[in-house]
């Protein structure tokens, strides 16, 4: 029960990271907005999410991650509330930025509970593959979810959706999240930052920096190049995001038994691949173009995720686990964040959307690469 619970958490800011994409378009037309207000619903949200989350991941080491859970719960359920009753779209991205304190409070915490919960190795990875595997569900979740809610209700579903989802997780977290002992003072000062530290939180910035950033390229080639509908849309990414969901503790079970640099190297080899199967899509092209690049970032960052949170966490001691959760996921959310915008400019400022993707090709590619170098050098 306390880990699916502590799934909910990532599942509900996983799930507001992709469930708006789809309703971008809808939102510019109902608001009266253009690209820079569609930009900033996605990048207000993870902006605000990013620079909280190492000040929240140590508020909770410090003062308890059972009640930076509930308060986490609590902020994103009315931020949530606020985002579906936004009348314009200065409202609409104000709430979004709650929603990431909401999320900042959420995420370390939910990673440190279950650092406390798993003294075995083992058990711990395969644990936290479980958790990525819950956030990964929610970006399968969050483009059919979507679609769904766009077609049938409106974009303003896309938000209240979290609403019954807290209202059940609240009282649950109440009953079962354990107290955490504080961190001491003492053992603050004894903190030394390793290379495995470091080099781990770079590979998992740039995993996202591509990864979100190539996912709201597809969004994009799928709904404004093909002009797809948001349901199609979804169904459409589901080659990208269901391995996602389903290999997080395929990876978990690796890492926890051959450490996290193997699942590591094979993620980045494949998204490598994907981002340079970009170059591929032409003019003329259509939805089979982009294929390989939805399977081979998703089978990449599927292996890739577990195993590069777990590398994070483990490099850091057991009472740490908030600080080590806050750094990563800042790491992630924060340079994924630069990568929604990264992408979307690039796009924006090309001659052709196609030339812009060939861009984006080689500049994953690079990123993926220099990834791949960074895990043989820092992580064992």
């Amino acid at each position: 029960m306390l880990l699916a619970l502590l799934c909910v958490g990532i599942f509900l800011v996983q799930l507001d990271v992709t469930v708006v994409n789809v309703a971008l378009p809808t939102i510019r037309t109902d608001l009266e907005t253009g690209a820079a207000g569609q930009q900033w619903v996605v990048s207000g949200y993870m902006i605000v999410l990013a620079a909280l989350l190492l000040v929240c991941g140590a508020w909770g080491d410090r003062i308890g991650h059972r009640r930076t859970v509930l308060a986490g719960l609590a902020v994103f359920g009315g931020a949530s509330l606020a985002c579906g009753a936004a009348p314009n779209i200065e409202l609409l991205v104000a709430a979004r930025a709650l929603q990431g304190v909401g999320a900042a409070l959420l995420l370390p915490s939910t990673l440190a509970v279950i650092s406390d919960q798993y003294a075995d190795r083992a058990a711990k990875a395969r644990a936290v593959g479980i958790w990525a595997g819950a956030g990964a569900l929610a970006l399968v979740a969050g483009p059919l979810c979507g679609g769904v809610l766009v077609g049938g209700l409106g974009w303003r579903a896309v938000f209240l959706i979290n609403l019954p989802i807290i209202a059940i997780a609240l009282p649950v977290a109440w009953r079962t999240v354990p107290r955490h002992q504080p961190v001491r003072p003492q053992t603050r000062r004894r903190l030394r930052i390793g290379a495995d530290f470091v080099g781990a939180n770079i590979v998992a910035g740039l995993m996202n920096l591509v990864g979100l950033g190539t996912l709201l390229a597809l969004t994009l080639y799928l709904q404004e190049y093909l002009h797809h509908d948001a349901l199609r849309a979804g169904l459409e990414l589901l080659p990208v995001l269901l391995p996602l969901a389903a290999l997080g503790p395929v990876s978990g079970r690796i890492t926890g038994r051959f450490g996290p640099r193997l699942p590591m190297s094979f993620g980045l080899a494949l998204g490598a691949i994907g981002s340079c199967c970009l170059l591929a899509v032409g003019p003329g092209s259509g939805y089979t173009a982009v294929l390989p690049v939805e399977l081979c970032l998703g089978i990449g960052m599927g292996f890739l995720t577990a195993a590069v949170v777990n590398a994070a966490v483990a490099a850091l001691p057991p009472e740490r686990a908030g600080l080590a959760g806050g750094v990563n996921n800042t790491a992630r959310q924060g340079v994924g964040a630069l990568g929604i915008a990264l992408y979307s400019t690039v796009l924006g400022h090309s001659a052709a959307f196609t030339s812009g993707l060939h861009v984006l090709g080689w500049l994953g590619g690079t990123f993926w690469v220099l990834g791949l170098g960074i895990t043989w050098l820092t992580v064992e």
